[in-house]
């Protein structure tokens, strides 16, 4: 009896394991993107030099230097995420407060000062000031997201083409790149202003 009973449960085991499906399975596609994208801030907003000039009141050779430097630590973050973006960096000549058309002040004293940059991210280039439009960027940059890396900073240093600090006169505008070299003139006395600003524009 105990026999027959343990056949009849093998059995059952035996029908019910044969009448099993086979695994089936389906796949779907997932399809995305991302857009092509640039971004940029700044830890600072404005940098104070201090006296421009030496003690001949003319313009002091290390000028540009020093604004590069300022600006660099700024720790301006910048990101471009496909390959030819463009980025334009524009410098606005220091001008003396209340200055008024490109010429000389009273006196025949300057009221301008020309300076020219050139930047660059992780040892890629941007963009100089020394030309008037921007420049494209064949490679992406600013893939890595941290204020604490120094290779996610844009990097300001004296541009290669016109960029020692000089007395100036006769640009087109503040940001020209036209703006004279005047190195027998002294400059005014005064509070003096200007401005850097980088324009990036993603890739179509």
């Amino acid at each position: 009896m105990k026999r027959s009973i343990l056949t009849a449960s093998a059995a059952a085991i035996f029908l019910v394991a044969g009448g099993a499906q086979a695994a089936t399975t389906t796949s779907i596609d997932i399809k995305a993107e991302v857009d092509s994208k640039c971004g940029i801030s700044s830890q600072a907003s404005s940098i104070t030099i201090g006296d421009l000039t030496d003690a001949n009141a003319k313009v002091r050779s290390t000028v540009t230097d020093e604004i590069a430097q300022k600006l660099t630590d700024a720790n301006v973050v910048a990101f471009c995420n496909n390959g030819g973006s463009n980025v334009k960096v524009s410098r606005a000549v220091l001008a003396l407060d209340g200055a008024t058309g490109n010429g000389l002040a009273q006196g025949d004293f300057a009221q301008y000062i020309r300076y020219n940059l050139d930047t660059s991210i992780n040892g890629l280039a941007l963009d100089s000031t020394s030309t008037d439009a921007g420049s494209t960027v064949a490679q992406r940059f600013g893939g890595h997201d941290s204020l604490s890396a120094v290779e996610t900073h844009v990097k300001f240093t004296k541009a290669v083409s016109d960029g020692t600090a000089v007395a100036s006169s006769n640009g087109a505008n503040r940001t020209a790149t036209n703006w004279s070299s005047l190195t027998d003139r002294r400059m005014a006395a005064g509070n003096y202003t200007g401005y850097v600003s980088i324009e990036l524009t993603p890739a179509a």
